[in-house]
């Protein structure tokens, strides 16, 4: 309790120095955890994954310094539909009941109002508290809830619950003038924030919600227990990969647990489990299908569900992670969250039909199905293939998305020429998806040709 007062006892002295710290509060975010995440993906080919981030506090083996709530590690942040939004920018809302949370005293007396803060909004009372202490937008008559912040401000608010200090090496690019200069300077001291690579903090660039979470962790002294988190996987969002670098941070950030140890050796030894939003079923999220069996406990991995089959990330998988990565990239790149499953299936027959060209290739015997791996890879590598190939990408495509597709070697026409195609159920009944015969008529000017979802009623006489 005592250690608690003098705690309490550095913010008020922090605060009143405050003048010479933030005489302008103007929204700004925090640090780098992730260089890679600066770089803007381009839409001619695959994405490329999350990758750990290379920006971690030094061990200095000190405490973090910061009197928030440290020893209760309850949940802070959560996500919403099933989503967490990592990539998301942080609005000064959500910025400000985070921080609310984890205040080991909340304020009892109100001394700001701002217009724009009515007072049945979820983050009002974060918003009265952390105005009324001096923290955000002091001075102002509006809190701006909705306005995403960048680094340098959200720094600015975990600073003002640690002693300041200045013993640390500026940034490059934060001037001496520069509002929050001294934040950044004290947060870097603590370790919370060692920058980026080439010596800059970029305090003027947004914060996400993923960057956000990590920030706090440390700031507070967070470490989350990765063994834990593996074995137990008590959190599952359809956006946070377990292969993600934010996966562990969100976990600790989201779950409420009992712990032992801190700084790096925390353990946890239970958990409260979060009510799940997320309905048992498959889930296309951030270009990747996932399913969800609440009976397994949560996401499906390294495991079969129905006809697909799931990674130890969650994604299902074409066994190929080259091919996976091609895949993704096209669903992400020719659908939209907008469409209806039904309209992203019309647009990728549409794209395996119109993006590629023919080559004659030797058929395959009548009921063979081992192709589809090594065809849709090629015909994606290299722009060429026949019909097991134009099959095989629209496959693996519909499964992509959650339809349970089925592909056949067969043959078609009067003359039982070999032949392979997809064919999807709809309500009780198989439909044929052919893409390479739709393309071979329409190269001949045969724009009347329509096999999606097609019927065999005209004589093309498909034998499987």
């Amino acid at each position: 309790m005592k250690k608690r007062v003098v705690a309490l006892a550095l913010i008020a002295a922090w605060l009143l120095s405050s003048a010479a710290l933030a005489a302008d509060a103007t929204p700004p975010d925090w640090l780098n955890t992730r260089p890679e995440d600066e770089v803007e993906t381009g839409q001619d080919g695959p994405e490329t994954e999350d990758t750990e981030e290379t920006e971690k506090p030094e061990e200095t083996g000190e405490t973090p310094g910061s009197i928030l709530i440290s020893d209760q590690h309850t949940a802070y942040i959560s996500g919403s539909g099933g989503q967490f939004r990592p990539g998301g920018s942080l609005s000064r809302g959500e910025a400000a009941q985070m921080i609310y949370r984890l205040l080991p005293q909340k304020p009892e007396m109100v001394t700001v109002s701002f217009t724009d803060v009515a007072g049945d909004e979820w983050y009002a009372q974060a918003a009265l508290a952390l105005g009324s202490l001096g923290v955000v937008r002091p001075g102002q008559t509006e809190f701006l809830p909705n306005e995403e912040l960048k680094r340098s401000e959200f720094i600015r608010y975990l600073a003002y619950f640690s002693a300041p200090r200045t013993d640390a090496q500026p940034f490059t690019d934060v001037p001496p003038d520069h509002p929050d200069a001294p934040y950044l300077l004290s947060a870097r001291a603590w370790g919370w924030l060692s920058g980026f690579e080439d010596g800059t903090a970029r305090p003027d660039a947004p914060i996400t919600r993923a960057e956000a979470v990590a920030m706090v962790n440390r700031a507070v002294g967070r470490t989350p227990d990765k063994s834990y988190v593996d074995s137990v996987q008590p959190v599952f969002y359809l956006d946070v990969a377990p292969g993600s670098w934010y996966y562990y941070d969100v976990a600790e950030a989201s779950v409420s647990h009992e712990h032992t140890g801190s700084n790096g050796t925390e353990k946890w030894s239970g958990h409260t489990a979060a009510p799940s939003e997320i309905p048992d079923g498959y889930h296309l999220a951030d270009g990747w299908l996932y399913c969800f069996d609440s009976g397994r406990g949560g996401m499906v991995r390294n495991d079969t569900a129905g006809n697909w089959t799931f990674n130890a990330e969650g994604h299902f998988t074409s066994g190929s992670d080259d091919l996976d990565n091609r895949l993704r990239w096209i669903v992400m790149n020719v659908t939209n969250s907008g469409m209806t499953q039904e309209q992203k299936l019309r647009a990728l027959y549409l794209y395996t039909r119109d993006n590629f060209t023919y080559r004659r290739r030797p058929a395959y015997a009548f009921g063979v199905l081992d192709f589809m791996q090594k065809d849709a890879l090629d015909m994606l590598s290299t722009g060429y293939g026949n019909c097991y190939s134009y099959a095989s990408v629209f496959w693996y495509l519909s499964r992509w998305i959650g339809y349970d597709a089925a592909i056949y070697s067969g043959t078609v026409g009067n003359n039982r020429a070999p032949h392979s195609w997809v064919e999807i159920e709809f309500d009780g009944r198989n439909y044929i998806f052919d893409t390479e015969l739709e393309m071979a008529y329409r190269k001949k000017g045969r724009y009347d040709v329509n096999l999606y979802k097609y019927i065999d009623v005209d004589g093309w006489h498909y034998i499987r």
